[in-house]
């Protein structure tokens, strides 16, 4: 068996849950991915590594679609339609996903990274990534078949939403963010304004 130090283990997991409660959160990272690289066989650290990287998989792909949001807020409601990501955007999506195979390269059968890498996946690219979405919904089930989380996930991802059509668009405004009342143009209630579909998340 491969010999681990757990004095040194121990110091760097303190050192991380440290930078956490400061919110120090890109330092703690740093720490966790040092400790597991030294010490991957030690459970602590291990169990740790995960949650930070859960975490920074979240994180990036919420920046990800904030960024999207962004750009799609401004641009004029005729070219809404021909929306494309932009360099940022991607680079969030693949950060996070990053994270997520970061994980599941320790521990493939951590279904939360399954779960979470599936709805990153589908966000980026719905039309491209569909096949291994559905292929890591499938590997989680397997792994715990009765979910009820991973089991709402998937039908919430996997099937078209029942407000936009699967479009991401807000299903009002139909991505304008504006909406006519009395001779007069508002801000979209639905949306407020953002023309993006806020139940499914795509956007």
């Amino acid at each position: 068996m491969p010999t681990v130090a757990p004095k040194e283990a121990k110091a760097l997991l303190t050192e991380a849950q440290r930078a956490l409660e400061a919110g120090q959160f890109e330092d703690a990272k740093r720490v966790i991915e040092d400790a597991y690289a030294q010490h991957p066989h030690d459970e602590k650290v291990l169990e740790l590594y995960q949650q930070i990287l859960l975490a920074d998989g979240v994180r990036l792909s919420r920046r990800a679609r904030d960024l999207r949001r962004d750009g799609i807020k401004a641009l004029d409601k005729r070219d809404r339609a021909s929306f494309s990501d932009g360099e940022d955007v991607r680079a969030a999506f693949e950060r996070s996903i990053e994270s997520f195979d970061k994980i599941l390269a320790a521990n493939p059968e951590n279904s939360k990274a399954l779960m979470l890498k599936a709805g990153a996946l589908d966000r980026m690219d719905r039309e491209g990534m569909g096949e291994e979405v559905s292929a890591l919904f499938e590997r989680a089930l397997e792994l715990h078949p009765d979910n009820e989380e991973i089991l709402y996930a998937r039908s919430r991802i996997m099937g078209a939403c029942q407000h936009c059509g699967g479009s991401g668009f807000c299903g009002e405004c139909k991505g304008s963010g504006e909406v006519s009342a009395v001779f007069m143009r508002g801000a979209c209630p639905a949306c407020k304004g953002s023309g993006v579909c806020t139940h499914c998340g795509l956007f």
